[in-house]
């Protein structure tokens, strides 16, 4: 379906820079495009910001900056939005000095998101979808939003794709791949948690945390962090590991699915203190993230399952025995699914290699999954690397058509789609496409046709490389 309007001057608005995906890669993009002097508009499908890190309740940001000697790895827009986050949250810098996750507060981190974009000049449109794109002989000239006034027709001189499934792209030809299992899960949030009874379990009985899973550190370093920030990170697939769920199993408390939904004992929690509130994801849908159908039953049963898993935690973990289901994520956290072919493959190897190429726009830091923890089944813990790598800048730009720049790690040209997907990495994919769109728009050149030095210099005056 082509809803394009024939007439060519019809445009409601005109930007230099439209960014289509209001996650943290989106707002990373806006804020990159506005603060390089480019009058852009940003466009998200939710009634507010942040994507997966807000409406896919997933509080918290894997501390990915600092490297394993502890050198920070990743700085610019991604270190603005995380300190702006822990200072929305209660905790300020503090949580620099701890290798645990972020954890926010996410109803502030709407707000935060929204005066970050407002404070830039950013132009924002919420409750809409991107419908069409509008292709001129293999050159994007804009983008069809569709929301309670119909289609609105907009003209950008460059627009990034930042919706996390290639969505732009697709529309506008560019060749993509889809993965047909991706991995898929349903967060949701319990209030009124006695949050300090919670860890003081742990205190009381240490073999109940699974360290070192998800984070290389030990119970001492997550008690650490939660006396100074209030925070306090249960890692993924912890709940195999701990002792109530297996009870909770062997009474057939705990059922081992809710509809697509499986592995409910995975049970990563991220609990703050000042709400008394525990983030949870746990469960895993498997199936290919495009498709409506399956999407829409992973949220109908991931409710359900939320509402389970929450009786679970009432009757057997200590410090929820008063705690209710205080929300379900809006969306499905869906982890890939679609991705392009690019003018470059960025690889697996480059990452681990810690590779800077000549066209680096930007500098993240990656890790090594490594099973340290002695028993049975457990998961791996992300060791960081020594030093960052470079992300080359050929692996934003989409084959097939220009005045289209990549800005959400999951959809760029990669050998693996894992590879950039975690937040910080996609809010660097993000800084880059934002920055080199600016350029572009005002420079009057293709994004293909930058010269890469441009791109640079102008993500160094952002503090990004």
């Amino acid at each position: 379906m082509n809803l394009s309007n024939p007439n060519p001057s019809s445009f409601q608005r005109t930007y230099e820079v439209i960014v289509a995906g209001g996650g943290l890669g989106g707002v990373a993009s806006a804020i990159a495009a506005a603060r390089c002097g480019a009058k852009t508009l940003i466009i998200e499908r939710n009634g507010f910001l942040g994507g997966t890190a807000t409406a896919g309740m997933c509080c918290s940001m894997f501390n990915c900056f600092f490297t394993s000697r502890g050198a920070l790895g990743c700085p610019g827009i991604p270190l603005d939005v995380a300190d702006a986050l822990a200072e929305a949250t209660g905790y300020g810098g503090e949580w620099r000095r701890h290798k645990g996750h972020l954890i926010y507060d996410i109803e502030k981190a709407k707000l935060t998101l929204e005066a970050m974009l407002l404070d830039a000049r950013v132009d924002i449109l919420l409750n809409s979808w991107i419908i069409d794109a509008l292709v001129n002989e293999e050159i994007l000239e804009g983008v069809i939003a569709h929301g309670k006034s119909g289609p609105l027709r907009l003209k950008a001189s460059v627009v990034v794709d930042a919706t996390g499934g290639a969505d732009v792209a697709a529309l506008a030809g560019a060749p993509v791949h889809v993965a047909e299992h991706g991995k898929h899960s349903l967060c949701f949030r319990m209030g009124n948690v006695d949050v300090d009874a919670f860890v003081d379990h742990f205190r009381a009985v240490p073999e109940d945390y699974p360290a070192p899973m998800d984070v290389n550190w030990t119970l001492d370093d997550a008690l650490a962090q939660y006396d100074a920030c209030g925070t306090f990170l249960f890692p993924h697939g912890g709940g195999m590991q701990m002792k109530a769920f297996k009870v909770a199993r062997e009474a057939g408390d705990l059922p081992d699915r809710v509809g697509v939904h499986d592995t409910l004992d995975a049970c990563q929690m991220h609990a703050l203190r000042n709400t008394g509130m525990v983030h949870v994801i746990t469960g895993f849908t498997h199936f290919d993230g495009l498709d409506s159908w399956k999407l829409s039953s992973g949220i109908l049963d991931g409710r359900r399952m939320a509402f389970a898993v929450a009786a679970v935690y009432r009757k057997y973990i200590p410090g929820f025995s008063r705690s209710f289901v205080a929300g379900t994520a809006n969306n499905l956290g869906v982890r890939i699914s679609r991705w392009i072919d690019g003018e470059f493959v960025f690889t697996a190897d480059m990452m681990k290699a810690g590779l800077s190429p000549k066209d680096t726009v930007g500098r993240a830091v990656a890790w090594d999954p490594k099973v340290l923890y002695p028993k049975e089944g457990a998961w791996s813990a992300q060791v960081m690397r020594e030093s960052p790598f470079g992300l080359p800048y050929g692996c934003l730009l989409p084959q097939g058509v220009e005045g289209l720049l990549m800005g959400a790690g999951r959809s760029v040209s990669t050998d693996n789609p894992w590879l950039l997907r975690v937040m910080v990495h996609t809010m660097v994919v993000g800084q880059a496409a934002g920055t080199a769109a600016a350029v572009a728009a005002k420079g009057g050149v293709p994004p293909r046709e930058l010269d890469v030095a441009d791109i640079q210099a102008a993500l160094g005056k952002l503090g990004a490389l």
